[in-house]
């Protein structure tokens, strides 16, 4: 893996943790300053985040996009794949003015890793989902 890559995966997964904190403060029912001060922050952190990402994947070969794709789609998957222990005993009926923020935080989590990995899965091309479905069989074992 090249510095690039890693790089890259790095910062998706902080473009990742920012969307998921900023839904969370976007669905907390707080009107305090400090809430909206916050908001703000993280839409900014978002935007950086997003810019950074755009600019390093504008300088990588195919290969090394590829192997980004691959790389978070192997990630998304075990995200996704450890839910059930990760939302164990949870129920998504509660109401989120009265769920504990880490559980909101795991909720939030899910459902973006979810939506993050069909995303990621309708970009690949033929060859990529070959091997993603290749490295990805031992996880699934």
């Amino acid at each position: 893996m090249t510095n690039s890559v890693s790089q890259l995966l790095t910062i998706l997964q902080r473009v990742s943790q920012a969307g998921i904190r900023l839904t969370c403060v976007q669905l907390s029912t707080s009107l305090l300053e400090e809430h909206w001060s916050l908001e703000r922050r993280l839409q900014e952190e978002l935007v950086s985040l997003e810019q950074r990402a755009t600019r390093l994947l504008a300088t990588m070969s195919p290969d090394e996009r590829s192997e980004v794709k691959l790389g978070r789609a192997l990630f998304l998957q075990m995200l996704v794949e450890s839910a059930p222990r990760r939302l164990r005993g949870w129920s998504d009926q509660d109401r989120l003015d009265q769920m504990p923020p880490s559980r909101l935080f795991e909720w939030i989590a899910h459902d973006h890793e979810q939506l993050e990995l069909a995303q990621v899965e309708a970009q690949m091309t033929p060859e990529e989902a070959a091997r993603y479905v290749s490295a990805s069989s031992p996880l699934q074992g």
